[in-house]
């Protein structure tokens, strides 16, 4: 390692330089829209870089129309970096994504920069793994403007501070990383197949039951065709009791964990991110959570209104904040893994939707609404078995998600050793 002025160490070998040293960078102005006279053209969008470290040709870009100057300017080639430049918020400013291949007709659009790299110094690849890395979001960081909507000039993006080791390392590097992001996205693609397949499951065990139990069928309105010996109730006969959450001073310390509406996902309780506070005796005892209790989001944007989760093994005393319902399923009638399933489920969400009254901000669910809500009931041990199969299912997905969960943080780590030389990736 070796000085530099005011940036500490850097490694032997490597550079301290500007990213308009080594990138031709530019911020484009090229629109959406569709002009007569024009060349057809498709647009690489903000969104295809936000949500994608590569572009490809096989991508689905936007069609538009550009003047022959602009084309000749803007035509994306295999080896360009592309990065957002403004946002609503500041950590949403120099994502970047690598061009992979050459798209002569597609053109970097609006609300972009492009840094086109000096191939004789430096690889198109490791840059963009450079402008995601820790140092260079915060460089972006600093010198983002705005303070409703955030964005960089040109001149302070082409004064980024960028570590550069030789063209052989930086290569290594960046196929390391891509390793890396590979196995992740192998991985999200059996996330999504392993969901598709338990709401296919989901599906029909809700709505034909379980396969073999049943040989007679009943077209109920609004339900569909159910199985014969299933009865059709509302909500509230299978529900022990609701209780409400209220208002708590929430903060980092406190006795106990409290969980909020962000907790709740796909179904489950997510924990990496609770606040606590310390309770009364009453709020305590009306407000802890035992095994098999029921949340329900009751008012949110409209995309998460009436969202539900259920309530495993806890290691810890544990509560829940204002906007969320706690339901108690009644035991002699409903079992509550299975009742957390239905109430998640596509066909049911889509009805509880409708219940939602659209407030000056947000959607809300009236719970009386919510109780009237008409379901289609199996018998219990029905029901139990339901709940076993998609546990089966649930307990699949939970492993590849800490997989994934695990690759995340397997590639922050290596990123952060390689990109500042304290690990040496030597080609």
């Amino acid at each position: 390692m070796k000085p530099s002025r005011g940036q500490g160490t850097i490694p032997e070998g490597w550079r301290l330089v500007r990213l308009g040293d080594v990138a031709e960078v530019a911020f484009s102005g090229v629109d959406k829209r569709t002009i007569e006279g024009e060349v057809p053209v498709k647009l690489c969008n903000y969104t295809d870089v936000f949500y994608n470290r590569r572009i490809q040709a096989s991508m689905d870009f936007m069609p538009a129309t550009s003047t022959q100057s602009e084309l000749k300017r803007w035509a994306l080639k295999q080896g360009d970096v592309l990065f957002t430049k403004d946002s609503e918020t500041a950590d949403e400013i120099g994502i970047p994504a690598f061009v992979a291949d050459d798209l002569t007709n597609v053109l970097c659009g609006y609300h972009l920069g492009l840094a086109r790299p000096s191939q004789a110094m430096v690889n198109g690849s490791f840059l963009a793994r450079t402008l995601a890395s820790r140092a260079s979001a915060q460089g972006f960081g600093r010198i983002a403007n705005g303070i409703t909507r955030f964005g960089l000039t040109l001149d302070a993006t082409r004064n980024l501070a960028i570590l550069l080791p030789p063209l052989p390392e930086q290569m290594a590097i960046a196929a390391v990383l891509d390793s890396i992001d590979d196995a992740i996205e192998r991985t999200d693609a059996v996330i999504t197949a392993t969901e598709q397949l338990r709401d296919s499951l989901l599906h029909e065990l809700l709505t034909r039951g379980v396969p073999g139990w049943h040989t007679e069928w009943k077209d109920v309105p609004g339900l569909g065709t159910i199985p014969a010996d299933w009865e059709v109730v509302r909500l509230e006969e299978v529900i022990g009791s609701t209780t409400y959450g209220t208002n708590i001073q929430l903060g980092r310390d406190g006795a106990v964990a409290v969980l909020r509406m962000n907790n709740l996902q796909g179904g489950e309780l997510d924990l990496r991110d609770v606040r606590r506070a310390d309770l009364s005796e009453k709020e305590s005892n009306d407000l802890s959570l035992v095994p098999g209790d029921i949340l329900f989001n009751r008012t949110n944007s409209r995309d998460l209104v009436g969202k539900v989760a259920i309530v495993r093994d806890l290691e810890q005393p544990v509560s829940f904040a204002s906007y969320l319902i706690r339901l108690r399923a009644a035991k002699a009638r409903a079992n509550p893994y299975w009742l957390v399933a239905l109430l998640g489920s596509s066909q049911c969400q889509d009805r509880i939707r409708k219940f939602a009254t659209p407030g000056v901000s947000q959607a809300n669910i009236n719970p009386t609404n919510l109780k009237s809500l008409t379901i289609s009931l199996p018998s219990l041990a029905e029901q139990q078995t339901v709940a076993r199969v998609l546990d089966g299912a649930d307990a699949t997905l939970v492993r590849v998600r800490q997989e994934r969960a695990r690759l995340q943080r397997v590639k922050d780590s290596t990123s952060d050793v390689l990109l500042t030389g304290q690990v040496r990736a030597m080609a």
